[in-house]
Formats: structure tokens, sequence, C-alpha cells
């Protein structure tokens, strides 16, 4: 099976979880991704031992994956899943207003947009062998966001040259496919953020 990587200069990893398994309080949490313990947002482990091989065989079924023959609990903290073979994961946020009128002379007249809210999502695409344990994982997460309230963590590294670090908790949604030749698809998917997102930044 080829194994794409992910030549666009990101990391990007996935944990599929049961909605009431998020934690938007980000409880405990002092870093995005650690390396064999200690308080990331999620942890690849010594030598990525916690990382889901691209070969893992998957199965999935009333809400719960099994993956390497090994059953999830569906609680966050379950092997982390890397998406290769990714082209886009772009990042993009939104603010919501509510206009208020006003006559003060202080304004000019002009109205006030007050901020009530914020949004996020990533954009992701890329192309991958339908073997692969991550784009398997990814769209069977995507199809079973409703019927089993499913969400994902999502971590985004990079790009290349850089540590800096996006995560929170999404919900998969928008797959689309178009089928390559032999046993390679390209795809599309948006991650819709739930709850808020943190960013740790490549400070100098």
């Amino acid at each position: 099976m080829a194994n794409y990587s992910a030549a666009f200069g990101y990391d990007v990893y996935i944990v599929p979880l049961d909605v009431n398994s998020v934690d938007s309080s980000f409880t405990g949490v002092t870093a995005g991704i650690t390396t064999g313990g200690g308080t990331g947002f999620v942890d690849t482990g010594t030598a990525n031992d916690n990382v889901v091989a691209a070969n893992a065989t998957v199965a999935y079924s009333n809400g719960t994956f099994t993956v390497a023959a090994n059953a999830y609990n569906m609680d966050g903290d379950d092997p982390i899943i890397r998406l290769y073979g990714l082209t886009n994961a772009s990042l993009e946020t939104d603010t919501n207003t509510e206009e208020v009128v006003t006559y003060d002379s202080e304004t000019g007249g002009f109205n006030l947009s007050v901020p009530t809210s914020k949004t996020w999502s990533i954009s992701l695409s890329g192309v991958a062998d339908f073997k692969d344990a991550g784009y398997q994982i990814m769209r069977l997460t995507e199809q079973n966001t409703v019927a089993d309230a499913l969400r994902v963590k999502f971590v985004r590294v990079g790009p290349t040259g850089t540590t800096e670090t996006v995560y929170g908790y999404g919900m998969l949604s928008g797959y689309t496919e178009s089928i390559e030749a032999g046993s390679i698809v390209s795809w599309e998917a948006t991650i819709a953020g739930y709850g808020p997102y943190r960013v740790d930044l490549d400070v100098n």
C-alpha cells in the first residue's frame, strides 16, 4: 500500500470520540501534542507508538471503533490517527456580530458592531489509498457524526520548520470524493469547530 506523506508541510492528527467526552475547557492540557507522556491534548507516545499504523485494520459498530483488533473507549484517550497525503488543512475563523444603532454624536451616526460569538473550521483535502487506516477512520467518523454523536480531537502541527500547533474539538462534515486510478481517492472534508480552539505559537 502506498504511504503518502504530508508533503505540504503539516502533520495532522485526529482522535474520534463520543460527544459526551468532549472537554471544551481543556482540563489539565498544557500543550497541543506531547511525546511519551505529559499533559498534551494528544500524545504520540515514545517513537510514535501511540500513532495508528497506516495499514492497521479498522472496524466500526454501534459508535465504537476497533483498530488493529483493539476496541476504542471513545473517550479521546485512544491511540491517535495521522492523516497522510493531505494537500490542505487550512484554519478559518469568523466573528459573529450584532449591529447596534445609536444616535450618539460620538459615533458620527455610524452603527456599532458588537462581537457576540466566534466560529472556526478546518478545510481538509488529500489523496489516500482506500485501505489507509486514517482515511477509513475519518470517513466512518464523518458518516456517523449524527447517528452516533461522534466528534474528533484535531491537532495540526507545522508547517515544516515550525512547531506551531492548532488544536481543539470538532465535527467532521461535508465529505466529497473523486476516484483516481486504481485504489487511490482524492477527498475533501471539513472539521467544524465544537467549542474553542487553541494555538501554541512557535515563539522566537
